[in-house]
């Protein structure tokens, strides 16, 4: 017989799915079937959907289930790390965002691909940066397919199993996706964003006050029975001055050089709204994480023998709220999930379109045409997704890792592209090849530092030898071009100069 929680957990789940649906489908009605908004909102996102599309699409299932599952593991010290990284992102939004922002309207650069290739003068490292971000990302669309899997699961007690919860997940984020493009992802992020962000708070002050009468009993009871786990190193002594600064560094650097937060750089309306969502995104997103330390310990005092650490949260909302509120919190977990397995699905799914198949296809390929394309890929990469994710690696942390590391070395190069006058394309392909071959190797074990070297997490070393390598090799070899450089940094001195935009929002320069 199925128990209570279980029907309340399906209807509420189900009629949120539902909800989501329609959103997405109105994101399809609303847009037009072409390149530019299929992939990048036709680039007119203001500043209330692009501030909970990118912290939206920034959380996702390891924002409820994996720093669950890491603080029951190692304590909070995970809290003070991802207010680091956050702060890491919102900076990088706010000065790099913006100038990508500003070449993608004059020269219509949508990926990573299209601005780097077209700076370095090389369409090969164009073709490695895409291929690279496409493997990388393919683990972090799986993380949130595990993560929705085991929400479903705990949250129907078995009635869906993980595969069947994961399943379903996948054909709604499809769907949508399919429908509407970046456009329809953007309008249910919004929805998802306030969401999630509003039940994670009420579930947090709800626990504390159904189980300890208040914060200050709480953090009383925490600290005399489980210190450990509010202090640095943590309990297993994970956390220590290495991880701390190099996790945050890599996590900051990466999840703002991943292909879907890339996207928000170019779908806003204008530079002045990608700073104010850098601003209010970033405390949203640090505002976010107050209320899964009250769960995640609550764990740790309840729950002591897990058995699957990222189920913490949601085993402490049924364990000590309401069925019925436990339910819509976890809708709001899928919320976080689905977030950015939808924007990660329409990235990938862009850079296959725009870094292969464009060129593939050549000059003749009308509009239509190319956004089919795009469309008929995101179901395959949804499967293949699924695939992965049904294996079910142990925790979501160490998938997500892979995804930020990987990604983070297209950022030296990045900066070169735009603020560095003797950076070469030698220089950024060797650099490239270097940070991701010494990241795959000591993140896979294929390479073991001796024992003297910090703790620095695996793409940490590889950002450091891609940036050494990308240095060196440009001082000793001869620059981009002159027209290069012009185009591209020159045109941001010239936009600087001019503030920016003009008055109705636009590029400056645009019609140059």
């Amino acid at each position: 017989m199925v128990s209570t929680q279980a029907m309340i957990a399906l209807a509420t789940i189900g009629v949120y799915l539902i909800i989501i649906l329609a959103i997405g489908y109105r994101g399809w009605q609303v847009g037009k079937l072409n390149v530019d908004d299929w992939m990048a909102a036709d680039r007119g996102l203001g500043i209330a959907v692009l501030l909970f599309t990118f912290a939206a699409s920034y959380h996702s299932a390891f924002a409820f289930l994996g720093i669950g599952g890491f603080i029951y593991a190692n304590g909070i010290g995970i809290f003070s790390i991802s207010t680091f990284y956050l702060s890491i992102s919102g900076i990088i939004l706010w000065v790099v965002g913006s100038r990508v922002w500003l070449l993608g309207k004059k020269y219509g650069y949508i990926t990573p691909s299209d601005l780097l290739g077209d700076f370095y003068e090389s369409p090969l490292l164009a073709k490695l940066v895409s291929l690279a971000l496409i493997v990388f990302t393919f683990p972090y669309i799986a993380t949130q397919m595990i993560g929705s899997g085991i929400i479903f699961e705990t949250a129907t007690q078995g009635v869906l199993s993980f595969e069947v919860g994961a399943a379903l997940f996948l054909l709604v984020g499809v769907l949508y996706v399919w429908l509407g493009g970046l456009r329809a992802v953007a309008w249910t992020d919004a929805v998802q964003g306030v969401f999630m962000f509003g039940a994670m708070w009420i579930a947090g002050w709800f626990f504390v006050f159904t189980a300890y009468r208040g914060p200050q009993a709480f953090w009383t009871e925490i600290v005399r029975e489980f210190s450990a786990y509010v202090t640095l190193p943590g309990p297993t002594g994970a956390i220590t001055p290495a991880f701390y600064v190099s996790f945050a560094v890599m996590t900051g650097i990466g999840v703002a050089m991943t292909p879907h937060i890339f996207l928000r750089f170019v779908s806003a309306r204008s530079p002045r709204v990608l700073k104010w969502v850098a601003a209010f995104g970033t405390a949203y997103l640090i505002l976010f994480y107050l209320p899964t330390a009250f769960l995640g310990l609550g764990a740790v005092a309840a729950f002591p023998d897990l058995a699957r650490p990222d189920a913490a949260i949601p085993s402490v909302l049924y364990q000590f709220t309401p069925t019925w509120f436990a339910s819509i919190v976890v809708a709001g977990a899928v919320a976080a999930a689905m977030s950015t397995a939808d924007s990660q699905l329409h990235a990938v799914s862009a850079l296959i379109t725009r870094d292969w198949y464009q060129p593939f296809a050549g000059a003749d390929v009308d509009e239509q045409t190319v956004t089919r394309f795009a469309q008929m890929i995101v179901p395959v990469l949804g499967l293949i997704s699924y695939v992965i994710a049904i294996q079910q690696f142990e925790f979501i942390i160490l998938l997500t890792a892979v995804t930020f590391y990987g990604a983070a070395q297209i950022f030296p190069l990045l900066i070169g592209a735009l603020y560095w006058n003797e950076a070469s394309r030698e220089g950024a392909l060797s650099g490239f090849v270097v940070g991701v071959l010494v990241t795959s190797a000591l993140e896979f074990g294929i390479l073991t530092l001796p024992s003297g070297f910090p703790g620095f997490v695996s793409g940490f070393y590889g950002l450091i030898s891609n940036s050494v390598v990308f240095i060196v090799v440009s001082l000793a070899v001869e620059g981009v071009s002159a027209e290069a450089r012009k185009r591209t940094q020159g045109y941001i001195n010239y936009a600087v100069t001019r503030g920016w935009e003009t008055d109705d929002g636009t590029a400056v320069g645009n019609d140059d």
